[in-house]
């Protein structure tokens, strides 16, 4: 189970002391029941019940009490580490992963394991933590049962055995229902995200929005009737919980006293017995549906981790950026590369031809081509982002591979697209308070932001605006080749001119490399070679 593994996974010794202390439960609560049958013996006799009786029921409770609460303690701390642990690990292996390993898994997948099925784990595991506890508490009651009578003990173990079988046979069924439901969730949420990311659009767009809306209510449709076949099943399976309790009970006090003779001397302590756990009996019940659900959660966190792993890259070197070899390259070619993109069916939805492409340090290159022509794709090849489906990438005549490919990447700094504002400097902690003031003016938006302990003041900006911010960022950065991705494209006429005209020259003169996507044709002239594609082919110098 996914549960054991979570917890199997832990250090022994935390999982020692859990078992320990919730064994001194166990035994503090079978031996209260066997205080309790005995001051009733006593007083069914007619003996007084005596004070030293008394005084060790109470330190047998106070022993109960301290080492229950000791044990929930220490394994919900437990849980919580393993949790806390399973985070970091599958976030770790997000950011070292490959490009097109997160493209393919999609962002609600992605964000509805790492956050709501984790953040659902956190609460619910200390939860199974406590019925595991309390299943440990039946079975020292159990065992005080074998001790008044071997053969109940062999037919309520019996009768328990027959439920407990057909009880996993059901939840099995339920944790398979709620693996559909986990994709059913990600589906909702990744339409969900339409609305929010295309909300312009859809408001200028009354059927693009009726049409998104209805979509979105489909899949909520499907969502509700997936979860309502699994309440279904939840009910059926707490019912049979429910009369398994009564069952239980009916067995020893009806059916066992017909069956086994002198077995009145001991029926109420049996009886006794057999109604202490019905606390940790129903306690176990309570959480049936988590125990599925947990099961369940656990299943897609580790099946993510599976798919990362997929598209994990070698261990790159501590600080790969001062240790690059590329740093002082002075020429990048693509070698007849290709790459696909291919959807989850196995469709080819877009390949490019084969790309022979190179580029010199300090060069200005202007990328230009109709939407779809493969620009953003031969500009994600260069840096590494994507590997070569076929032909090679070289630096130098140095082939880019897995294990020298995250120290090539530190020498570029990009602004794509669907470029990430960051709300603080990462990587950047010791940033000059001046240099960065000096380049927000630079920016023309000293009387809209402001710098301060590590981020920028807001980022509530028009898009053109928010893009100066990343280029603020990737001036600080300073790596040796920018990667550019439309980026004037959201700039009014006068900062167009700007990038153009100026800043594109001082990184010129700086020495710096630029690879950047344009469709201003009237700046053209501002670079030292433009290079055109179409249909994922670098057309001939001069077409275009």
């Amino acid at each position: 189970m996914n549960i054991f593994r979570l917890l199997r996974d832990g250090p022994p010794a935390s999982r020692r002391m859990i078992l320990v202390l919730a064994t001194l439960a166990g035994f503090g609560n079978a031996g209260l029941v066997g205080l309790v049958n005995e001051a009733a013996e006593q007083s069914l006799i007619g003996v007084s019940v005596d004070l030293q009786l008394l005084v060790v029921y109470v330190l047998t409770l106070t022993f109960f009490l301290i080492s229950n609460r000791s044990a929930l303690h220490q394994a919900n701390n437990f849980v919580q580490s393993r949790l806390e642990m399973t985070r970091r690990r599958i976030v770790n292996k997000i950011r070292k992963s490959d490009l097109r390993t997160l493209e393919r898994l999609g962002q609600g997948d992605v964000y509805v394991t790492v956050a709501q099925e984790t953040d659902h784990l956190s609460q619910t595991l200390p939860l199974l933590i406590g019925a595991a506890q309390s299943a440990l508490l039946v079975f020292f009651l159990f065992l005080y049962i074998a001790t008044l009578s071997l053969m109940s003990f062999v037919v309520i173990v019996g009768f328990t055995a027959l439920g407990a079988h057909f009880f996993i046979a059901r939840q099995r069924a339920l944790t398979r229902s709620l693996v559909e439901v986990h994709h059913r969730e990600a589906e909702m949420l990744d339409s969900l995200m339409h609305f929010t990311l295309g909300f312009q659009e859809i408001r200028l767009n009354a059927a693009k929005n009726e049409a998104l809306y209805d979509h979105f209510s489909d899949v909520t449709g499907r969502l509700r009737d997936v979860v309502i076949r699994l309440g279904g099943r939840w009910v059926a399976l707490l019912q049979f919980s429910n009369a398994f309790i009564f069952l239980l009970v009916g067995v020893v006090v009806f059916v066992l006293p017909v069956f086994f003779e002198g077995y009145t001397d001991t029926i109420y302590k049996i009886t006794a017995a057999s109604v202490f756990s019905l606390g940790p009996l129903a306690a176990i019940i309570s959480v049936v549906r988590l125990v599925s659900r947990a099961e369940a959660g656990l299943g897609h966190v580790y099946a993510l981790e599976a798919r990362l792993d997929e598209g994990a890259l070698p261990k790159a070197d501590k600080d790969p950026r001062e240790t690059s070899p590329f740093r002082g390259f002075s020429e990048i070619e693509l070698s007849d590369a290709t790459f696909r993109y291919i959807d989850a069916a196995g469709n080819i939805t877009f390949q490019t031809s084969p790309l022979n492409l190179s580029f010199a340090r300090g060069e200005t290159v202007f990328l230009t081509g109709g939407n779809g022509s493969g620009k953003s794709t031969a500009l994600k090849l260069l840096c590494g982002l994507y590997k070569p489906g076929t032909g090679k990438l070289l630096c130098d005549g140095v082939e880019i591979a897995d294990e020298n490919r995250q120290s090539y990447r530190e020498i570029f700094s990009s602004i794509f697209t669907d470029f990430h504002l960051f709300d603080r400097l990462y990587g950047l902690e010791d940033v000059d308070q001046a240099e960065v003031e000096r380049l927000i003016a630079r920016m023309e938006l000293s009387d809209k932001v402001g710098f301060e302990d590590g981020r920028f003041s807001t980022s509530e900006l028009s898009t053109g605006q928010r893009k100066r911010l990343a280029l603020i960022v990737a001036l600080l950065e300073d790596r040796e080749i920018y990667i550019f991705d439309e980026w004037a494209a959201d700039q009014d006429a006068h900062f167009r001119e700007v990038f153009y005209t100026e800043l594109l020259a001082d990184l010129k003169a700086r020495g710096k490399t630029v690879l950047a996507v344009t469709h201003d044709d009237h700046y053209w002239n501002h670079c030292d070679r433009r290079v055109s594609l179409d249909l994922g082919s670098i057309l001939p110098e001069g077409e275009g």
